[in-house]
């Protein structure tokens, strides 16, 4: 029943490696230009702080489950 899932899952939803790849060093610089930035008050600098964050996150685990296949 699992394999089923994954398989239809894996068949509707297949990314492509090259473009989370661009995402991964998009958000990466991102992060690093934030972080640099010493105003973390702002919400406006916590919201795209979390943004980046979690597209770095997201983009790498989707690298390291095509790396698997």
């Amino acid at each position: 029943m699992f394999r089923t899932v994954r398989k239809a899952v894996s068949e509707a939803y297949d990314p492509d490696p090259r473009a989370m790849v661009i995402v991964a060093m998009g958000s990466s610089f991102l992060l690093f230009s934030l972080l640099s930035y010493s105003a973390g008050s702002s919400p406006y600098y916590l919201f795209a702080l979390v943004v980046a964050v979690l597209s770095l996150v997201c983009s790498l685990a989707m690298l390291a489950v095509e790396a698997l296949r």
